[in-house]
């Protein structure tokens, strides 16, 4: 997939060599490209955008902001949609994000609203580049916050930080959590399909006997739901059990891709 560009190389990974004794060697090193850019995931473009906005509106974003924070601590103002967009291209200091947090908790109660702009993924990303996992953890598995949270965007966004955080448990949790809740997707897929591949990223570098079970368990209810599954998914699978001594699992998620031509696929089958 042309969005995931980081390589990281698993020095000894062994790979599957489909002798008649079907015995297992180590014979090369295999590539396992993960985690997606922040060009992916729309953080270049958002901080571009915020740097344009705030440039912009330099001589009054000051009194914007303050009017803002005055709004959001009465209680019976109103939210407007464009006003928390721009709060969103302008928070800068901790006060600022709480403010935003505020209006969207009051926004999203408001039974009037004149548009349907989602605000799920421009949150993640604010949260982000601010380093606030646990905020956007919090935020994401708020019930009164679903409708905001639940497309397939956010959970990316969150899901990425996560990992390239090394987070993995609360990466494993916060999928987990999406999976129960249910994913908005544009395309249909019960799972959406980058975020399965960041959660079985963490499962793969746990690399344990529990994280495969959860990894068998994933794959059951995605063939189930979605019918097939992304030959990237299905690569680390395989080579997370490989590592766990399973290699006839391993063969058999890989005898069930439709298109199995990736790389490190044709690696491991060798």
């Amino acid at each position: 997939m042309s969005h995931i560009i980081r390589t990281v190389t698993s020095c000894t990974i062994l790979a599957i060599n489909r002798t008649s004794s079907r015995t297992l060697r180590t014979v090369l090193p295999v590539h396992v490209r993960t985690i997606f850019s922040s060009s992916a995931i729309g953080l270049d473009n958002f901080k571009l955008a915020r740097e344009q906005y705030v440039s912009h509106h330099s001589p009054s974003i000051d009194g914007f902001k303050k009017r803002f924070l005055d709004s959001v601590n009465k209680p019976d103002a109103q939210i407007f949609t464009e006003d928390l967009r721009n709060m969103i291209m302008s928070a800068d200091s901790d006060e600022e994000i709480d403010a935003v947090i505020q209006a969207l908790r009051k926004y999203n109660s408001n039974k009037l609203k004149f548009t349907e702009y989602h605000f799920g993924s421009p949150i993640m990303r604010l949260l982000y580049i601010r380093n606030k996992p646990d905020l956007a953890m919090k935020l994401f598995m708020d019930e009164s916050l679903k409708n905001i949270f639940n497309d397939s965007g956010s959970a990316l966004i969150l899901l990425n930080k996560l990992v390239e955080d090394k987070r993995y448990d609360d990466a494993i949790k916060i999928f987990e959590y999406g999976m129960q809740r249910g994913f908005s997707t544009t395309s249909g897929r019960a799972y959406p399909t980058d975020a399965v591949i960041l959660v079985v990223e963490a499962l793969y570098r746990q690399n344990t006997k529990q994280s495969l079970a959860k990894a068998k368990e994933l794959v059951t209810k995605i063939i189930e739901r979605d019918a097939d599954i992304n030959p990237r998914t299905a690569a680390m699978i395989a080579l997370l059990a490989i590592q766990q001594n399973e290699s006839s699992f391993a063969m058999e998620i890989i005898g069930a891709l439709r298109s199995p031509n990736l790389t490190t696929i044709q690696n491991i089958r060798v």
